[in-house]
């Protein structure tokens, strides 16, 4: 579900494959990042200089899901709401 919502936003991503004894010295380096072992989907985002961030889990892109579908009023009263497009806006056009 969380590659179709990036397919359709046009988000771009790569896919770590935890299971994959040749992307474990990757998929280390993220769980340090998050902090958390183990627990999958875990979605990052790694900006044009190399730094990666933790972005959350399915539930937090789940939530960016819902809440980008709240009517704009309610957000413009509401600037803690994420939103796709508060968090990959500007990611998306600079991938363009």
């Amino acid at each position: 579900m969380a590659l179709r919502w990036f397919n359709s936003k046009h988000i771009p991503y790569t896919i770590v494959d935890g299971m994959d004894p040749n992307q474990r010295q990757k998929r280390n380096e993220l769980f340090d990042i998050s902090g958390l072992r183990g627990n999958y989907p875990q979605f990052f985002f790694e900006y044009q200089n190399g730094t990666i961030q933790y972005l959350g889990n399915f539930g937090k892109l789940e939530r960016l899901n819902e809440s980008s579908n709240l009517p704009s009023e309610v957000l413009s009263r509401h600037v803690e709401i994420e939103t796709w497009e508060k968090i990959f806006g500007s990611v998306v056009a600079s991938f363009r």
